[in-house]
């Protein structure tokens, strides 16, 4: 899988690059492990203007400008809240296209519904308003690390697909 991970993020690089268009993130639940993937990759500096770790509802709101009312009227790891995440990132690095991962990589879902284990929501802004949202469910009895790893492949394959 790593091996994938490097060949998707060397892509992202190279048709950005060539586009002349630029990335960049907002991270929750992979905390970083997105943009840790593509800023691996040569040339990066060129395409990628950074990501935030966006772990808790503050940062969320602070940094990303995430609605308080998302959050309370759907919740910190939801589609909707993926998706204003995305739209943070296209706002702070003043990129052309952002992405964004918020969910549960495992079972430990709090106080929220356990049927919302292993769901993460990814989501691709583009400057031109457009965003895309995708749900993830992953195994919740996986390994948390190898979850993680399974949602930067599936967010790496569909950055790829929005450009």
């Amino acid at each position: 899988m790593l091996n994938q991970i490097t060949s998707l993020a060397k892509n992202i690089v190279d048709t950005f690059a060539q586009k002349q268009i630029t990335l960049a993130g907002a991270e929750s639940c992979t905390g970083g492990a997105i943009a840790s993937a593509i800023v691996s990759i040569s040339g990066a500096s060129k395409v990628f203007k950074g990501s935030a770790v966006c772990y808790c509802d503050t940062a969320k709101c602070d940094i990303l400008k995430v609605s308080k009312d998302t959050l309370d009227n759907f919740f910190a790891e939801s589609k909707e809240c993926a998706e204003e995440m995305a739209k943070g990132a296209l706002n702070i690095y003043q990129s052309d296209i952002a992405f964004a991962s918020t969910g549960f990589l495992d079972s430990n879902t709090g106080e929220k519904s356990k049927n919302l284990a292993g769901t993460v929501f990814l989501a691709v802004a583009k400057k031109s308003g457009e965003v895309f949202t995708k749900k993830i469910l992953l195994n919740p009895n996986n390994e948390r690390n190898q979850n993680r790893i399974d949602c930067v492949f599936n967010a790496l394959q569909i950055i790829l697909k929005q450009i």
